[in-house]
């Protein structure tokens, strides 16, 4: 179950421009029926993403771990980022992004795979 949520996470994220490919494609109505169905829960993510013809990785970005990897931050520091938190309006997919004073609003305010505006913490 928990990582059928951390693929709907990526999935939500990914929706903009998987809308933007689909669409391209002649397939957004096929990338909408998939998004009710994973909403519905007759589908998991990782069925859907099957169905379209999207490989897993592409959502995750998962390569693999590599001993070496990473940007060198000091382990168990976490910066804490200043501006507004934009996160998934009931937690259903755990979209939390960051916008930083001034910049643009996540995902234009929405979540894309719950179709409703995305809540506003202040960070």
């Amino acid at each position: 179950m928990e990582e059928d949520r951390s693929l709907r996470a990526a999935f939500c994220a990914a929706m903009s421009w998987l809308d933007d490919v689909m669409a391209s494609e002649g397939r957004g109505d096929e990338l909408r029926s998939a998004a009710r169905a994973v909403r519905a829960g007759t589908t998991t993510v990782r069925q859907a993403i099957a169905g379209l013809g999207v490989p897993e990785h592409v959502l995750t970005g998962a390569t693999g771990t590599t001993r070496g990897e990473g940007g060198g931050d000091v382990p168990g520091l976490v910066p804490h980022p200043a501006g507004e938190a934009y996160l998934c309006p009931d937690g259903w997919c755990g979209l939390r992004e960051i916008r930083q004073p001034g910049g643009a609003v996540p995902a234009g305010g929405r979540c894309r795979l719950r179709d409703q505006p995305l809540r506003v913490l202040e960070a």
